[in-house]
């Protein structure tokens, strides 16, 4: 099935629970199951296969991470469901049941064919979480079995699941101070928000846990302002830029503002600092190796990690040669270490 999106909620969103660190804090400090120590960290892995029906395409996204609990004895999937339906679906539970089914038939068209045939042979647990941005209340049932008429009267006899449902508008300054992961708790902030103002005014306040972000998360981060940007907007033109304006002289006051404002200035100016910083590194080293052998080193360690950034940023291995001036297995080789 395609991954592909076209709600900017789900482009957010999916950029965020594919980051390893975010999405584990979001199982302790939201989902918070009592079983969440025993799981496998290390395991945990996200799928890049989407499992969401046609007819809802266009209006959520799903996320899938595969792990292991118990010192690797059983396998779990999440599966995150990101419904951001302005109406509270009632087929809720209908609709993850399906998406579960397609997960099982899945992983047992992949299996091997005699370990599937095998005495012992076992699913893997799904663990189905719905994530809500909604701005209305969630009154759809939490079970399959309140879907069946009648179902008090039928015991365990029918087919039932519970998910956990996690409300983006319940999580407030006060319910996000513990989260282990600072990329999360924005991002959780920035749902909570109903304007551009009040997102700058969260930028703001948490400027010190933002500069900590590493370069994954600050990408992330980066990327959820500017889609805010646009669509928190009153149309009279709001300048992100100057909105969060900081007076440090730290990462968020000019890197971040820089690729929200021009994404396309920032670029250039990041390969000409770079070319700069390559050549003032480059006469250090001249002292000792010869001035000449010296500037071409600088500028290669600079090349080198101006197109890891580009990588990070998802641009083309075409653009990243044409301003790094580096190889195609020059920058293969770069990508393959990107994200360890």
């Amino acid at each position: 099935m395609s991954d592909k999106t076209d709600n900017p909620h789900d482009t957010r969103l999916k950029e965020l629970f594919r980051n390893k660190k975010a999405f584990i804090s979001f199982l302790k400090d939201c989902v918070q199951p009592e079983w969440a120590d025993d799981l496998d960290e290390d395991s945990l892995k996200p799928s890049p296969k989407s499992f969401i029906l046609p007819d809802f395409r266009k209006k959520e996204a799903d996320i899938l991470y595969e792990a292991t609990l118990a010192k690797g004895k059983q396998k779990v999937m999440f599966y995150v469901l990101l419904e951001n339906q302005s109406r509270v679906d009632f087929r809720m539970p209908y609709r993850l049941l399906l998406y579960t089914v397609e997960i099982l038939r899945s992983y047992y068209n992949n299996a091997d064919v005699k370990e599937r045939r095998r005495k012992d042979f076992r699913f893997p647990a799904v663990y189905p979480i719905v994530f809500y941005i909604g701005s209305g209340k969630w009154t759809a049932p939490l079970s399959l079995r309140e879907m069946f008429n009648g179902y008090k009267n039928f015991g365990e006899s029918l087919l039932n699941f519970n998910y956990a449902l996690i409300d983006a508008k319940g999580y407030g300054e006060e319910s996000v101070k513990g989260f282990r992961s600072k990329l999360l708790k924005m991002m959780m902030l920035f749902e909570k928000s109903k304007s551009i103002t009040e997102v700058s005014d969260i930028v703001e306040k948490h400027k010190s846990e933002i500069t900590q972000l590493d370069e994954e998360e600050f990408r992330i981060i980066s990327m959820a302002l500017e889609i805010l940007s646009k669509m928190r907007g009153d149309g009279k033109g709001y300048d992100i830029n100057e909105i969060i304006q900081s007076k440090s002289e730290r990462r968020e006051g000019s890197m971040l503002t820089d690729i929200l404002s021009n994404p396309k200035k920032y670029e250039r100016n990041l390969i000409r600092k770079s070319r700069q910083e390559g050549v003032q590194e480059g006469l250090q080293k001249g002292i000792q190796k010869g001035r000449q052998e010296g500037v071409q080193e600088g500028e290669r360690a600079k090349a080198l990690e101006m197109a890891r950034e580009m990588l990070l940023d998802g641009e083309p291995i075409e653009k990243i040669m044409k301003y790094s001036k580096l190889t195609e297995k020059e920058i293969q080789k770069i990508q393959e270490t990107v994200g360890k």
